[in-house]
């Protein structure tokens, strides 16, 4: 009976799940880029007209995101989820995500 208990613990504690959410943007313009894949720790997503995704990720684990869209360089971005879903000014930007066009001049600096 014991062990049945903490293995129901263990399975509830790590299917604790949370919202990880960003934007994605040029980095030459600033203005958001729709239609970008999202890989999240293998869940898939894309970024809307206005370029924000969303996914439920394990709250305890770091991801990785890997970000793809023809015309741009992949990206691949390592961050925490989410503590809360609470969206204010300051998590708005600090969850933007610039990507760089194959042909910028500033991608071509840094190579």
């Amino acid at each position: 009976m014991k062990l049945n208990i903490i293995l129901i613990v263990v399975l509830f504690c790590s299917c604790t799940h949370n919202k990880f959410s960003g934007t994605v943007r040029d980095f030459d313009t600033d203005k958001p880029i729709k239609n970008v894949l999202v890989n999240i720790n293998g869940n898939i997503t894309q970024t809307d007209s206005s370029g924000y995704f969303n996914s439920s990720v394990n709250f305890n684990s770091s991801c990785i995101l890997y970000l793809k869209k023809e015309g741009y360089a992949d990206k691949e971005v390592n961050r925490k989820p989410d503590s809360s879903e609470k969206n204010d000014d300051k998590r708005a930007k600090k969850d933007i995500i610039y990507m760089f066009k194959k042909d910028s001049d500033f991608l071509n600096k840094i190579r």
